[in-house]
């Protein structure tokens, strides 16, 4: 008996589950810091080594997503096209200093990346992506109170790195609340289901009182797509209408002061300051069309040769937009890759959905339903960062790198629970015939 068990062939999820937990700690890390709260944690290259050591590893383990499958993703590449225009900056940057060290945080990105990709096989390994993430914000937001306590003044996240603005960290929920739905909805236990919609509304809250104005139009774009999408139209519609009463009533007046200056933004100092940094990029591309001024000098290039005529002498400035920035410093060609990863990313999500419902037709089971609701919702999150992103320079942040893995995981999944290959995406809606009709709740 023990001699057949031994032949017996190991579950890969099984097999590969300790690199999964690998990444949720790197994830965790990542994301959290905790060793800027707890100085036992500072141990020297600690969260350099744990990344890095689980990339090598991983790069010979069986039973994980092979390479050849995420590059037949036609997103995957860019990524790498992406890291490259970042490191070009070397060879022209005034400073080469600053592309170098974007270009080495934004490798490690892209190892994050390529494991997400690999690792993340089933969509219980995305749903326990999504709670580490999870866990990581309310970590922060445990150790910085006041961001949620009060709402009426503008808090940082001490001890963050990329999320230790209020708006950044206010961008990230953006993302995370599509997720945490996804939770909730496949919860299923009624304690797990009121656990997840209750963090659902903390999140919310934290957005709320990080007065953060991009994140407002993010979140609003989130729930817009949510509704559209949603073949539940009342629910959602309902939902819609209790996020606007929770924020009438927790948003302080300094809130709505903020809103209304994106109307009046020619009254209002930081929003016109963002329209210059906006039309210096336009002119940093237009004289540097093909390599822009280089990845981490758009500050310098502001304050020394593009700000406005009058402005302070020497005033340095971000782009405060991820697709200014990206443009001001990569050129055309970096904002072309760029909205190929976060808009293109979006539509191959759907492109998906729609193919795989049209091949599975009325033989739909519930794991196709989970499948293509991750496509929805995944698809939300990158919205959510799509929208944000628009007025904070978050273009070098994990988000993007993250989201791509997390995205080319979620749609090899859904094709693979149908039966499904890449090529059958682009033959399916040849073949599908334009129809009217609703689909299956859930979907």
């Amino acid at each position: 008996m023990k001699a057949l068990r031994s032949q017996e062939p190991l579950d890969p999820e099984r097999a590969t589950r300790i690199y999964y937990y690998w990444l949720l700690l790197s994830l965790f890390i990542e994301y959290a810091r905790p060793a800027s709260y707890f100085g036992f944690l500072r141990v020297p290259f600690l969260y350099s080594v744990i990344p890095i050591v689980l990339f090598v590893v991983s790069s010979f383990v069986k039973g994980l997503r092979p390479m050849r499958e995420i590059f037949a993703d036609p997103l995957a590449k860019w990524i790498f096209i992406f890291l490259f225009l970042i490191g070009l900056g070397v060879t022209h940057a005034p400073v080469t200093l600053y592309p170098f060290n974007m270009f080495k945080l934004t490798l490690g990105y892209a190892m994050l990346f390529v494991m997400i990709a690999r690792i993340i096989t089933t969509r219980e390994r995305m749903r326990g992506m999504f709670v580490v993430l999870l866990l990581a914000h309310l970590f922060l937001l445990a150790m910085n109170p006041l961001a949620v306590l009060e709402p009426q003044v503008r808090h940082y996240i001490i001890g963050a790195t990329f999320l230790g603005d209020g708006n950044d960290f206010a961008l990230s929920l953006c993302i995370l609340i599509p997720c945490i739905i996804e939770v909730a909805v496949s919860a299923r236990t009624r304690l797990k289901r009121i656990a997840a919609w209750g963090t659902v509304v903390l999140l919310l809250l934290a957005i709320i009182a990080s007065q953060s104005r991009g994140a407002t139009i993010g979140l609003a774009a989130v729930m817009l797509f949510l509704w559209v999408k949603s073949n539940r139209k009342a629910l959602s519609m309902g939902l819609m209408v209790l996020v606007l009463a929770i924020t009438m009533l927790y948003a302080p007046k300094e809130y709505f002061e903020r809103l209304g200056t994106i109307a009046h933004y020619q009254t209002e100092g930081s929003a016109m300051g963002r329209v210059n940094a906006w039309k210096a990029a336009v002119r940093m591309a237009v004289d540097n069309p093909l390599l822009g001024v280089g990845s981490g000098t758009f500050p310098q290039a502001y304050g020394t040769n593009y700000q406005p005529d009058g402005g302070p002498a020497g005033s340095w400035l971000t782009a405060h937009s991820s697709y200014f920035l990206v443009l001001g410093e990569l050129g055309f060609p970096g904002i072309i890759a760029f909205l190929i990863l976060v808009i293109g990313n979006i539509f191959r999500n759907l492109r998906v959905r729609k193919a795989v419902l049209a091949h599975t037709g009325s033989a739909t089971t519930p794991e196709i339903s989970d499948a293509v609701r991750m496509l929805y919702l995944t698809s939300a999150a990158m919205l959510g960062f799509a929208a944000a992103g628009t007025f904070l320079s978050a273009a070098y942040y994990p988000h993007v790198f993250v989201l791509t893995g997390l995205l080319i995981a979620a749609r090899s999944n859904a094709l693979a629970t149908a039966g499904m290959k890449i090529g059958d995406v682009a033959a399916s809606e040849k073949l599908r015939p334009r129809r009217r009709g609703t689909q299956p709740v859930g979907r």
